[in-house]
């Protein structure tokens, strides 16, 4: 198994790829303190602690409108999208976008020969992210969208909707979550092929794509990052 760091909102063709969202889902791996479960988060906060990062007048914007209005508009979201997405096509990249429902985008990269173009790949379309300010507003247009409980720990974003959908027993905390994702979910109380279990990883920015047997030789993560 090959680990390697990887942008947000980027899905790589593997066997099984997790990915975090533009948000860690481990706070310790990041060098902050984890949250208390139960935890909460001020949006507004988080819209302002965004806009001191922000490099460009357009991003300020952006956080300027959600301070006042309490949230990130659509319309502002498909706006640093589409900078970002024509900083791609304008360095050669042909990727494909797939409309999401909490109303972001999936990337599906193009086909890349070796290490070396993906390496390239991965930096130029980071840079072209960090541009376009899509990476912080991503990041918490999904927190905006799929965590409405507005909980500070993603890991029992996830853990709440799983078992909200009966999909895992009470006994089953954010912290195994956290460490079945470092493993890359190899021994899991959950199948990564319903479709209902992708939602749920989904919401706390873990982006997983299960792809031909998930038991048997061969079978497992080439790929990890996140978690």
């Amino acid at each position: 198994m090959r680990i390697r760091s990887v942008p947000p909102m980027v899905a790589l063709a593997s066997s099984l790829l997790l990915l975090p969202s533009c948000g860690s889902a481990d706070q310790d791996d990041a060098g902050g303190k984890e949250p208390r479960t139960g935890e909460k988060i001020s949006l507004t906060e988080e819209f302002k602690k965004a806009r001191n990062q922000a490099k460009t007048d357009f991003e300020r914007g952006i956080w300027d409108r959600a301070i006042k209005a309490g949230k990130i508009s659509q319309a502002d979201y498909e706006e640093s999208f589409g900078r970002y997405r024509q900083c791609a096509q304008d360095a050669g990249y042909r990727e494909t976008y797939t409309k999401q429902s909490n109303g972001t985008y999936r990337i599906n990269p193009p086909s890349l020969p070796d290490d070396k173009s993906l390496d390239q790949y991965l930096k130029t379309t980071g840079d072209c992210a960090e541009a376009a300010g899509l990476t912080r507003v991503e990041a918490l247009l999904r927190t905006q969208v799929d965590n409405p409980d507005r909980l500070a720990d993603p890991r029992e974003v996830v853990v709440r909707c799983l078992l909200k959908e009966g999909l895992i027993s009470g006994d089953y905390t954010a912290e195994q979550l956290g460490k079945d994702a470092k493993d890359g979910f190899r021994k899991v109380p959950f199948d990564l092929a319903d479709p209902r279990v992708k939602q749920c990883l989904d919401k706390g920015g873990y982006a997983v794509e299960v792809q031909g047997p998930r038991n048997g030789p061969g079978a497992g993560p080439e790929q990890t990052s996140g978690g």
